[in-house]
């Protein structure tokens, strides 16, 4: 994409083609769409992922997701029920009876005289779905550019693990929540005696690099003590952070701390381009008493309230591309967000206004 001499307003927000192109691009990745345990048999579960209405079901025990639209008159599957036609389970819909089973093919017109053939043009679109990491993870496109984002730390046994989801969705772009989410720099501000202080601004000394379908960014800081630096009272703590982007919807932060290590993993779902559903969890190798989890869901929750409002007041919710100017990055302190927005456009998710 190349300059124009069109003026930009900032407090527009994204034209229709800046949109599409998001919307287009965030298709071809994994997203995060509901926890595991949040899909109990039996039962259809509505989801909404890059603007599009998705309902979810285990049909005789194999996750299935299709369009929550039923193709007779548009009824919204998820708010039928689960029958049993011809032996195997399928999603009814509530208005007419119509029933899709595996792949969104329709296994049952009730209208139909007996012995009527089904036409293939009944069925609804049915996408990729598969279940890792405690989530529920959907592709819009039949071949995802990346595999899976790594969490190795959730099926270690030696952590202990803490989840966290909102109930109420975040009002910014799935990248800005990643965005936010990498960005080191405003710890002294945002999170003053938590994860660092007002009096040493200096951004740490980044060492950032690709590889495959991660962004790692590397560096070493120090911060007050904290339950997520591995300490609750004394001096500063020094913390080593090694962090990954699984690009594009997921990141990892690690931190090395003396008492050992606690991680940050947020999987974040793009419901449409301005708003994101996220699913956090956290693991610890110390402090390993599980009575003591609900002190730690309660610290993140407060760091996360204090992250909240900043990152919705952000405009435009999409990333503007660098051309344009309307955002100032600046190097050093902002050279792991240069990097993930910069592969971000190189992946077509970004660069149009």
């Amino acid at each position: 994409m190349t300059p124009t001499n069109e003026t930009v307003d900032p407090l527009d927000g994204p034209s229709p083609k800046a949109i599409k192109a998001f919307l287009d691009g965030m298709s071809r990745f994994w997203q995060p769409v509901a926890r595991s345990d949040g899909l109990k048999s039996g039962e259809i579960l509505a989801v909404r992922l890059l603007n599009r209405p998705i309902a979810l079901a285990r049909l005789d025990g194999k996750l299935t997701a299709v369009l929550d639209v039923c193709r007779h008159y548009q009824a919204q599957l998820s708010l039928g029920e689960i029958a049993v036609v011809d032996g195997k389970q399928a999603i009814q819909c509530p208005y007419h009876g119509w029933a899709y089973g595996e792949g969104g093919a329709c296994v049952r017109i009730p209208q139909f005289p007996e012995g009527r053939k089904i036409p293939a043009t009944a069925a609804v679109p049915s996408f990729r779905v598969k279940e890792a990491l405690g989530l529920i993870w959907v592709c819009l496109s039949e071949e995802p550019i990346f595999g899976m984002a790594d969490f190795p730390e959730f099926d270690d046994p030696k952590f202990r693990i803490v989840t966290l989801d909102e109930d109420i969705p975040t009002r910014t772009a799935s990248t800005r929540m990643i965005m936010g989410t990498l960005d080191d720099t405003h710890f002294p501000w945002v999170h003053e005696g938590i994860l660092g202080e007002r009096d040493k601004p200096e951004p740490p000394d980044h060492e950032v690099a690709r590889k495959g379908s991660v962004l790692r960014v590397n560096y070493d800081i120090t911060q007050p003590a904290s339950l997520s630096s591995g300490a609750t009272d004394g001096d500063d703590v020094s913390v080593e952070y090694r962090n990954e982007v699984h690009m594009p919807n997921v990141i990892r932060l690690g931190k090395n701390t003396p008492s050992g290590r606690y991680v940050v993993w947020l999987a974040t779902c793009p419901i449409d381009h301005k708003t994101c559903r996220n699913f956090w969890t956290f693991a610890r190798d110390y402090d390993l008493d599980p009575d003591r989890d609900a002190v730690y869901q309660e610290f993140s929750t407060h760091v996360r309230m204090q992250d909240k409002p900043i990152i919705e007041s952000q405009r435009p919710w999409l990333l503007p591309p660098f051309w344009t100017q309307i955002e100032m990055p600046l190097r050093p302190g902002d050279a792991p967000l240069i990097a993930y927005q910069k592969w971000l456009e190189e992946l077509e998710i970004g660069g149009e206004v």
